[in-house]
């Protein structure tokens, strides 16, 4: 069991340093760079995450299946993952190549206006792409070989040399991209070699383009999942930097980065029950919801709804404390409405486990195909006519259909019976209360905040009385 436990703790830290770097790196970001620099960087950040979605090709994936068919034959793991990693190597070499010689056109048709360019800053972001996409391949297989200690000691080092050579660059290079950008191009070369040592010491390269077929044949559908959840968290970015400047873009990701927390405390708290449902599920061969789940269920609707709107209390108080550039002060009057985007999380999570549990994957494209097309037009429409806070309603918006869209594709699979008061309506009521309090012109920020933290408070004591009263015995069975 302290094994387990230790295990799981180290996957866990090491699983959200990249978190860490991110929120640690803000302060000498926005104390270094004006909103328009942090917009630009946010747009050369999102367009490196699209490259390593491009140069991972869901290998990630295929890995973690296909590792397991091999890790009782030493001998035949070792070949597999040298094809692998020589592959993976051979693609991501291709792929820089032809952004080499494709980029500066793509470029020049995103961004007619000149005003992101690809040279050099672009072409930067893909070879970090590579190597980032390289070493997060080979930090994986660590979990996959119960090697907890070195994923998080190698996330560690990851850590580290980001954070240290980046703000160390942007100190000596204030208000440029110069530092952010080198930062990250750097570390992402000692981790490149870091990895690429150990691939090489442990079990070689190889290339053998035979794996090609069955290779594109499971990971391509990955791949179109993953460049949809791309577009879903990143092209809000494009749209404004179309219709209004980097500096709106600087201010709408900062205010999403405030919702960080959000995002990663309600996966941590996922990432603890669905195991638990999911054995359930198996063990009594079940297709409907039950009161055991539900309980799960309610129980993280609480949580959730208390914990945005704490959030939005206290966004803004650690803003003003830790930011001292007030440009960047603009962003905070969108943060309470992209906080409740979160607050159908319960009921997403919900209607999306049937489809992992049943294996029923395959209909997530078709989901999230349906929500990034709503995204764009939606984007495009509010943005041309509202500017920074019609990516905001987008953003919402789109958030509250892929809830709708996954309920409608997953009841096929599994029979929901559920509180609907506790999943559907008290978020509904808590978000409206938030949306007038913050909309409403005779308030203050502090007083609406004050005013939507007692009111989730009242409203969450009042319907989840029972499962409050046995909470602490609910997580001492969990």
């Amino acid at each position: 069991m302290k094994k387990f436990l230790r295990s799981a703790f180290l996957i866990s830290a090491g699983g959200a340093l990249p978190l860490l770097s991110s929120v640690v790196l803000l302060y000498p970001y926005t104390q270094n760079l004006n909103t328009g620099d942090f917009g630009a960087l946010a747009i050369f950040i999102s367009f490196t995450i699209l490259v390593q979605f491009l140069m991972n090709y869901g290998m990630d994936t295929y890995l973690s299946v296909h590792y397991f068919d091999h890790h009782n034959d030493p001998a035949a793991l070792k070949v597999f993952l040298s094809k692998i990693s020589g592959m993976l190597l051979l693609y991501g070499i291709i792929l820089i190549i032809l952004f080499a010689a494709c980029g500066n056109l793509l470029f020049r048709l995103v961004f007619p206006g000149g005003n992101i360019a690809f040279f050099p800053y672009g072409l930067m972001s893909v070879v970090t792409a590579f190597f980032n996409t390289y070493f997060r391949t080979y930090v994986n297989l660590q979990v996959f070989g119960d090697k907890p200690w070195k994923y998080f000691s190698m996330g560690l080092f990851n850590f580290v040399v980001t954070v240290t050579i980046s703000t160390v660059l942007i100190y000596q290079h204030p208000f440029s991209l110069f530092g952010p950008m080198w930062g990250r191009f750097l570390s992402g070369v000692l981790i490149f070699l870091l990895s690429l040592w150990f691939v090489l010491r442990e079990f070689g390269l190889r290339i053998d383009l035979s794996m090609l077929p069955d290779i594109r044949k499971y990971t391509t559908p990955l791949l179109l999942f993953n460049l949809l959840t791309w577009v879903l968290g990143y092209v809000n970015n494009y749209i404004l930097n179309a219709y209004e400047t980097t500096a709106d873009v600087g201010v709408y990701d900062f205010a999403l980065k405030c919702t960080l927390l959000i995002e990663y405390a309600g996966l941590g708290v996922l990432g603890t029950i669905n195991p638990r449902i999911y054995k359930y599920w198996r063990e009594n061969a079940l297709t409907a919801s039950t009161q055991y789940e539900n309980r799960y269920h309610h129980v993280y609707s609480a949580f959730n709804i208390v914990f945005i709107a704490f959030n939005i209390l206290i966004i803004p108080v650690l803003v003003h404390i830790f930011v001292l550039n007030e440009s960047y002060y603009a962003s905070l009057v969108f943060v309470p409405i992209l906080c409740v985007s979160f607050v159908f999380r319960g009921a997403h999570n919900m209607f999306l486990n049937p489809l992992y549990f049943f294996k029923q994957t395959k209909k997530l494209p078709l989901v999230f195909s349906i929500a990034a097309v709503i995204q764009v037009v939606l984007g495009i429409l509010f943005t041309k006519y509202w500017g920074i806070a019609g990516a905001v309603w987008s953003y919402f918006a789109v958030k509250v259909v892929q809830v709708f869209l996954l309920w409608i594709v997953s009841r096929r699979y599994f029979t929901f019976r559920f509180n609907i008061v506790k999943m559907i309506v008290l978020p509904g009521i808590y978000t409206l209360c938030v949306i007038f309090l913050f909309t409403c012109k005779q308030l203050q920020m502090l007083e609406a905040s004050l005013i939507q933290i007692g009111l989730a408070l009242v409203l969450v004591g009042i319907v989840f009385r029972r499962e409050i009263i046995t909470l602490p015995g609910f997580w001492k069975k969990a």
